[in-house]
């Protein structure tokens, strides 16, 4: 211990007797260590942290999907819901999880509010109980929806400020009366997918009565479900049951679950469910930055194998005078500890800065960032990193120290010829290292790059410019006869009225109404029917609808291919028509004209009636520009009427701007209506390609880092090579040698040396490339042009950095080299 206290004093004073080297090592290792730290917070934060619920791992989450279409998540039904709590034996409790809008009216302006419509028993399966109040109990059975709602503490405190007698309150809810029962703990998120942002309200129903329509197991109108399984349960235990008993049905109930489409129903850990979409993007990162201090740790080797180099007589006169080789190592090392910790220390201070910025640019689809925090956890991580970091850069320098011939080294000192070959090496060797690393970031890099490139020349299928976009919720109530939108014909007033109030705007040239804004993911996909078609000819027909006004296409410039759009007569009152896109036509109609052919929506049970296809229209992305296309229907708004939508208006007008006028117009047809979501398409597309937009802008910057630190390791080489030849060189200048000579001498060490670092990477980035592939699209894990350009920039940055080292050498005096010999 003696000892150890000893070194670690030495290790301070030689980083006070060196403050330029100690400057740079501490602000290299510092920026690695935080950026580590930084971005394993919101790992630990976002994947690994368990989910803050009793026995998490019992958690699932219940995913119904028609296989056989290619439609995933298409919910479940009440009868479905009944099976797997009664026939499936694997559950504990099963919930119903709906999110939803709901308008909040009676008060001074009404507000758009996030519910989730869920069970009884939601929160005593996930264990949570009120801050205030109570929570759902049995209490709270109904058929429909029950009275009582709990609310979350953001709402408590933002519109109630925090109120203490809250308890009791009326809450009008899409027209509805509702009582606030308990008020949930501030760190309480709802474990799942929402429609935009936290949920405000709970309700739970039984989902048999208004203002749901009578139990029938093809309408599958619960979104989604969640479940605790059974103690000592595994997921694929469960599993295995679940397929059983989607095989029983498939058989009892042919008629509601026919063949083509392989109807299934899956259970996910409710914690991979809820991270999945983010998991490869984080996962990346944390690769990414992990490259960046090993990078930073092989610079700070080199500074150190540099030093150890200029006190090799002082080691060998120590060894000669009885000093054993591991207490020099020992020393040595502690001189590297003492670094690495106070870089470490400087980290985390880093961290916390990097991490709150960090936080607040995470796009909003990232679950759990709330939960995100510097604990002890990445403390630890932080620390493990450190110590890991100091034996890294300190373990080859303190071994180098102690090798070679003692009485060369004590006779030659510096300058003694075996050391500095063996010390060159090994610096080239990690030069070499650094420069593999560099070009596996630099790689990756460039393929998040390239591929958020393209996505901003995908062409969207529609013209997003000058187009502002304002969200509308018409109410639900529980009582249908209470509903003022519940006839088509008042629904289309209303919207027919609406649209006449915002055209009329100076500046708006034109305005429409849709179900489904393009690029957000929002379309329902259903099953249809082509008639004379049996359905078993064409097994993978589903489409995603949207229900939309007459003038909508023109509002966002998609093109007409055939036929002719919706006209204003197209309501109830008339035949239905639906207008199909390109891929529909080409998928379902191949070689035919799909003009007149008629489609029908849902199961036979539910008696749907035939509609036309009357146009055909070039496709739009609407599950985004990184998604494939996908077969789209269109109806008109008149005749599949939708409670969610969005006003769509084609103006050079700022949002901002429109902002009051819209939600006046909108509030003078019905004041109990909130306008929300006020945005441009632009917004909108940007907000869709965000995560991509992170990624590819974090990559990146840490690929700029490791170039950074690449040349200045190869610099660093390049110039102590120069001196330790100085000699040479001399000689060589004395002998006839010229300037461009010298100076071709070193560029070709550099350049051997950067080539084989480059081959070496590239040879190491083609075996992680496929890791890149969940976080690309449109381009190839091998993309020719980004395997190509990267090695010749980082070679023509290792030129550059060599040059200056090269021409260096061209300066040296070969009477001074001679006479210092």
């Amino acid at each position: 211990m003696h000892n150890l206290i000893q070194d670690a004093r030495y290790g301070l004073r030689m980083l006070f007797k060196n403050p330029g080297f100690t400057a740079v090592a501490v602000l290299t290792l510092a920026l690695g260590i935080g950026a580590n730290t930084a971005i394993f917070s919101i790992v630990n934060g976002v994947l690994l942290h368990p989910l803050p619920f009793s026995n998490p791992d019992q958690l699932v989450r219940l995913v119904f999907s028609n296989r056989g279409v290619g439609a995933n998540d298409i919910g479940l039904s009440v009868p479905e819901l009944d099976d797997l709590r009664d026939r499936a034996g694997i559950f504990q409790d099963v919930s119903v999880v709906w999110p939803a809008n709901a308008n909040l009216t009676g008060a001074q302006h009404p507000e758009r509010l996030e519910m989730l419509g869920v069970s009884p028993n939601y929160f005593s399966m996930l264990g949570v109980s009120a801050q205030l109040g109570r929570v759902f109990g049995p209490e709270d059975k109904a058929e429909g929806f029950a009275e009582a709602v709990v609310i979350s503490d953001n709402l408590w405190r933002r519109s109630f400020g925090k109120d203490p007698a809250i308890l009791g309150r009326r809450l009008q809810l899409d027209n509805d009366p509702y009582t606030i029962v308990g008020v949930l703990p501030p760190g309480f998120r709802h474990p799942g997918r929402t429609v935009a942002s936290d949920v405000d309200v709970w309700a739970t129903a039984g989902f048999r009565s208004n203002p749901f329509p009578k139990p029938n197991r093809a309408i599958r109108l619960l979104p989604g479900a969640i479940a605790r399984l059974k103690p000592g349960l595994t997921v694929d235990q469960a599993q295995a049951k679940l397929d059983a008993l989607a095989a029983t049905l498939r058989s009892d109930y042919p008629n509601n679950y026919p063949p083509r489409a392989q109807w299934s129903v899956e259970a996910e850990p409710l914690q991979q469910s809820l991270v999945g979409d983010v998991r490869p993007m984080l996962l990346v990162l944390m690769g990414s930055v992990f490259l960046i201090i090993l990078i930073a740790s092989v610079n700070i080797a080199n500074l150190l194998l540099a030093r150890a180099s200029g006190r090799q007589r002082e080691i060998a006169v120590r060894l000669a005078l009885g000093a054993g080789r591991g207490r020099i190592v020992g020393q040595m090392l502690m001189e590297a500890m003492v670094l690495a910790v106070v870089s470490g220390f400087v980290g985390i201070c880093t961290a916390a800065a990097l991490l709150h910025s960090m936080l607040r640019y995470l796009p909003a689809k990232v679950p759990r960032v709330s939960e995100v925090h510097l604990d002890w956890t990445v403390l630890a991580f932080a620390a493990l990193i450190t110590l890991l970091t100091g034996l890294l850069f300190g373990l080859a320098p303190a071994i180098q120290a102690v090798r070679g011939d003692l009485f060369s080294a004590i006779r030659e000192g510096a300058r003694g010829s075996g050391y500095s070959i063996r010390t060159s090496r090994l610096r080239g060797v990690l030069i070499g290292s650094e420069l593999a690393l560099a070009v596996m970031l630099m790689v990756g890099a460039g393929l998040l790059l390239r591929t958020f490139w393209g996505l901003l020349q995908e062409n969207p299928g529609f013209n997003p410019n000058h187009v502002v976009t304002a969200g509308l919720w018409l109410p639900v109530p529980n009582n249908p006869a209470a509903d003022p939108y519940a006839k088509p014909e008042a629904e289309a007033s209303f919207v027919r009225e609406v649209l006449r109030r915002v055209s009329g705007f100076p500046g708006v040239q034109m305005a429409a109404i849709t179900s489904d804004l393009p690029v957000t993911r929002t379309a329902f996909r259903i099953l249809f029917t082509i008639e004379g078609r049996p359905a078993e000819s064409s097994p993978d027909m589903a489409a995603e609808i949207s229900s939309v006004t007459p003038d909508y296409f023109k509002v966002i410039q998609a093109q007409l291919a055939q036929g002719r759009f919706f006209a204003e007569n197209d309501d109830a009152t008339k035949d239905r028509v639906v207008i199909v896109d390109e891929t529909t036509a080409r998928r379902f109609w191949p070689n035919q004209d799909p003009i007149g052919k008629r489609v029908k929506f849902g199961a036979a049970p539910t008696n749907p009636p035939w509609m036309s296809v009357v146009g055909v229209i070039k496709d739009v992305k609407h599950d985004g520009l990184d998604s494939d296309r996908v077969p789209h229907i269109y109806a008109s708004i008149y005749q599949f009427p939708v409670k969610a939508m969005s006003v769509v208006m084609r103006t050079a007008l700022p949002a901002s701007l429109l902002e009051p006028q819209v939600r006046r117009e909108i509030q003078a047809v019905d004041p109990n209506l909130p306008v929300f979501e006020i945005k441009t398409m632009d917004d909108i597309i940007g907000a869709s390609l965000a995560p991509r937009r992170l990624s590819a802008e974090l990559v990146g910057l840490f690929a700029i880092l490791a170039l950074l630190l690449a040349s200045v390791g190869i610099y660093g080489l390049l110039a102590y090579m120069v001196g330790q030849r100085a000699h040479e060189i001399g000689v060589r200048m004395a002998l006839g040698a010229q300037p461009g000579n010298i100076r071709q001498m070193v560029l070709a060490h550099g350049a051997i040396l950067a080539g084989i670092g480059i081959v070496a990477g590239l040879v190491f980035a083609g075996v992680a490339a496929p890791v890149f592939a969940t976080l690309l699209y449109g381009v190839h894990p091998f993309d020719p042009l980004v395997f190509v350009s990267v090695p010749a920039v980082l070679m023509l940055v290792a030129l550059l950095a060599s040059y200056v080292p090269a021409h260096r050498a061209t300066k040296v005096d070969p009477i001074v080299a001679l006479r210092d010999v």
